[in-house]
């Protein structure tokens, strides 16, 4: 289940704490098909915030690509969104 709203008005429930980043992405929806640019504005062990370049439908699940090759992957799950901002739960299983 994906929350939907305004992320800075709810009480903090992140388990980790989250520092500020700011890394050019990828999201990869599909793995037959083309990636998504995004950047990632927060991480924590667990998640991250990122912010898509355009508005595009994801995944319950998707592939996060760190690199340009995408050799550094993670698994995601979409906690909420709010118009071009995106938390992401980074789920056990590496991509």
């Amino acid at each position: 289940m994906v929350a939907v709203g305004n992320s800075r008005r709810r009480a903090e429930q992140r388990k980790k704490p989250r520092r500020q980043f700011n890394y050019n992405a990828k999201i990869l929806a599909d793995k037959k098909g083309p990636s998504c640019a995004c950047s990632i504005s927060d991480v924590s062990e667990t998640g991250a915030r990122i912010v898509l370049e355009r508005d595009i439908e994801l995944p319950s699940y998707f592939i996060l690509l760190l690199t340009p090759r995408g050799d550094a992957r993670r698994r995601c799950r979409v906690v909420w969104r709010t118009e071009l901002t995106v938390g992401v739960e980074f789920t056990q299983r590496r991509a």
